[in-house]
């Protein structure tokens, strides 16, 4: 079995021209979708910035850096599961272990812009561990999942994400996710939130319940990912590297 699967979609390149006109469907995003809990988020912004809304409105298309997000966290706590709800609708009951790495890519059409979120689906085995983490370099988002009914992938969140971490020195968004939310009496559930709330305070992330089962929060988590990796992907870019976004040498830094 190879240690690296993908989708049978086309390979995206580093950057995505925006402006190309194609029908994204539900993958459309024209307001910033708005966090679970407005009280369990570093990012409190309520729409989209400034800098972000005249770059999509640029009569000249330019140059942006599609979205590398890593999924992280224990064997088995449904990475996998979440990812195939949201790229393809489906889930499975039957587990099967991550080998090294899946891979997928989901396109957006953010602000009238095209935008592509690369989704790195990472082992959770420790047998794989090293294998894993050789693709954790230059993410824009990391995603810690653990299992909702099984709290110590909650305590191992922590270690995960510091390993990501120190292969990323440059800022990330962060997410702490919680999956088989639709397993958990309403008593269990309001336990294990308290527990993951202090977590996400202390790791500085956003917050977000979901079930691959059922679907609960999963479209609503990745709307929410992907419109904030492209707001501050976008100033990100002009800051760092504004030649990026000076088509014909006219800078949207100035207008």
């Amino acid at each position: 079995m190879p240690l690296f699967r993908k989708n049978k979609r086309p390979k995206p390149t580093s950057y995505e021209v925006l402006n190309n006109n194609v029908d994204y469907g539900t993958r459309r995003i024209e307001q910033l979708p708005r966090p679970y809990s407005c009280q369990v988020t570093p990012y409190r912004e309520l729409e989209f910035s400034e800098r972000t809304k005249r770059a999509a409105q640029a009569v000249v298309p330019f140059l942006l850096p599609a979205c590398k997000a890593i999924f992280i966290g224990d064997v088995s706590v449904g990475k996998t599961s979440l990812v195939n709800r949201f790229c393809h609708e489906s889930f499975d009951g039957d587990y099967t272990a991550t080998i090294g790495l899946d891979f997928e890519v989901e396109r957006f059409q953010i602000l009238s812009q095209a935008y592509s979120l690369q989704i790195w689906d990472t082992a959770g085995h420790e047998r794989f561990k090293c294998i894993a983490q050789s693709y954790y370099r230059n993410a824009s988002v990391v995603v810690v999942a653990f299992d909702m009914t099984r709290p110590e992938t909650l305590l191992n969140g922590k270690r995960w994400l510091d390993e990501a971490l120190r292969l990323n020195t440059g800022p990330v968004l962060k997410f702490l996710v919680g999956t088989k939310k639709d397993l958990l009496s309403d008593q269990a559930l309001c336990d294990i939130e308290l527990e993951a709330i202090k977590m996400a305070y202390d790791i500085n992330a956003e917050y977000w319940p979901v079930s691959a089962r059922t679907g609960e929060n999963v479209t609503k988590f990745f709307r929410r990912l992907a419109a904030l990796a492209f707001d501050y992907g976008v100033q990100r870019a002009m800051e760092t590297n504004a030649s990026l976004l000076q088509p014909n040498g006219n800078s949207l830094l100035s207008k």
